[in-house]
């Protein structure tokens, strides 16, 4: 036994160190190891979650693109027939309850005409478009008019995806008002050749059949059939189309795309004529119409009350000029709200005057500036004639068509500086004023859209103002013409899918 003062040899005084360093590093082992496990299955449960999140945007976004399908196959029926959805009931659209006559109509059948009809419940019909890796993509449609509009159909598609296993699909439903590309599209539309000076701005759409020559700027796309250029006297003698002057692009015969490309059938003016025979139709039915062999013409007043007043006029020789008498009036109600309202004048139609006239009655005197209250189309046989200001009671709720057999023609009585707003044609002429030369040294503001067979002119004013009218994108004038197999989307909006 050693004695205390014997010290104890280097290696026994070791080993108890070495055997408490041996537990600290096992239990270090075990502790790194378990942090690591836990890590590893963060990731994996992130990873997974993360997945399972990617896999579900990806089906929500099949299933958009799946009902915007929807939309573009109702399209290709409206373009091979304009009233395919009051005549058949869509093998993608859901079974159709004749609210009219009673009774439902299954997809795929023909629909009674003049009917209308309503859905119920969820949607029950479904299209399948394809197989992809995130589920079985379907559609189901709904289709319902427009009653501002009878050109134009609201329709509702609504998708959905379904995963492998055939649980949680997911559903989303898009409405798309779908409609005829409308001449009121246009800032201006004419079968011969468009001139612009050098001071004017354009802020719509330009088509002509032959050139146009704009030596302004142009804030929207340009369409020559023939040239786009910047300068000319009847036509242009080459294409500037890439000028920067045409700020919103141009095409005619020479660019890539071409006219041709953006329009493979050209605006055909001839088709209109069965649009205005509508508007007889409609106005003879429901609106105003006037025959009178009698009659130099009718002045028709909008007022800002939701009326509209018509005098017969007599002893006009030139109503281009001035209106010398009117008969007494009468005065119409339009029904107001988005209910369409269309008047017909087999003889010449005058939007106001600017000179003093007194009616036949005493009833009423002096200029007669328009204020429209409704959304009014107003047709005549032969011309049409600007002869006040016009203007809208509340803008994005009102508008006016005017559309002449003849030419649009603004009067030499009208104020010295005119404003008016509309969507106009003049079919068989041109748009323009009474007269080439300087008369009014104010400022003509024209605010709207402008088709016209045969170009036209508005010197009679020492300033011109042409701004197109956005408005009309979306509210278009009852009727009013629009371009044979041209369709498109007015707008489109994802919505809660029917239930």
């Amino acid at each position: 036994m050693s004695s205390p003062g014997t010290p104890v040899s280097a290696d026994r005084a070791r080993r108890p160190r070495r055997r408490m360093q041996s537990g600290q590093s096992m239990i270090s082992v075990i502790g790194f190891t378990s942090i690591v496990a836990l890590l590893v299955i963060a990731s994996l449960t992130w990873a997974r979650s993360s997945t399972n999140q990617s896999t579900r945007t990806a089906r929500g976004d099949l299933a958009l693109e799946a009902a915007e399908a929807g939309v573009q196959l109702y399209i290709s029926r409206m373009v091979e027939d304009p009233r395919y959805y009051r005549r058949y009931v869509d093998t993608a659209e859901d079974p159709r309850t004749n609210t009219t006559a009673g009774g439902v109509v299954a997809p795929g059948s023909a629909w009674p005409t003049g009917n209308n009809w309503s859905y119920s419940g969820a949607p029950s019909t479904w299209i399948p478009l394809q197989n992809a890796r995130f589920g079985q993509a379907s559609y189901s449609l709904r289709v319902s008019p427009v009653p501002s509009d009878p050109s134009a159909v609201l329709v509702q598609s609504t998708a959905r995806v379904m995963p492998s296993g055939g649980n949680n699909p997911i559903v989303k439903s898009v409405q798309a008002r779908i409609q005829p590309i409308s001449i009121a599209d246009f800032q201006m539309i004419s079968d011969a050749t468009i001139v612009y000076g050098s001071s004017a701005t354009t802020t719509g759409k330009l088509y002509s059949s032959q050139d146009i020559i704009h030596s302004g700027t142009a804030l929207a796309p340009v369409y020559a059939k023939n040239l786009a250029c910047r300068s000319g006297g009847s036509g242009c003698s080459g294409s500037q189309a890439t000028n920067s002057a045409f700020q919103g692009g141009a095409f005619d015969k020479t660019t890539t795309p071409s006219f041709s490309a953006k329009f493979p059938t050209p605006i055909d003016f001839t088709s209109f004529t069965q649009d205005i025979s509508d508007i007889k139709a409609a106005a003879q039915a429901t609106g105003v119409y006037r025959n009178d062999a009698t009659a130099n013409g009718w002045m028709v007043q909008f007022l800002s009350t939701g009326q509209v007043r018509i005098w017969k006029i007599t002893g006009s020789s030139n109503l281009g000029v001035t209106v010398n008498q009117l008969q007494c009036p009468t005065t119409v109600t339009l029904p107001g709200g988005a209910t369409p309202f269309y008047m017909y004048f087999e003889q010449p139609a005058v939007v106001g005057n600017g000179n003093n006239v007194t009616d036949a009655c005493n009833a009423t005197s002096g200029t007669r500036a328009s204020v429209v209250d409704g959304q009014v189309t107003l047709a005549s046989k032969t011309n049409i004639y600007i002869g006040n200001n016009i203007s809208y009671e509340t803008d994005g709720d009102d508008v006016l068509g005017l559309v002449a057999g003849g030419e649009m023609i603004m009067s030499e009585n009208t104020p010295n500086s005119l404003t008016w707003r509309a969507a106009t044609l003049a079919q068989n002429g041109q748009w323009r004023t009474n007269t080439g030369s300087t008369t009014h040294n104010g400022t003509m503001t024209f605010t709207g859209s402008t088709a016209t067979s045969d170009g036209g002119y508005a010197s009679m004013f020492n300033n011109r103002v042409y701004n197109y009218d956005t408005t009309l994108q979306s509210l278009r004038p009852p009727l009013f013409p629009t371009i044979e197999g041209s369709w498109g989307v007015s707008y489109w909006r994802e919505v809660t899918p029917p239930s």
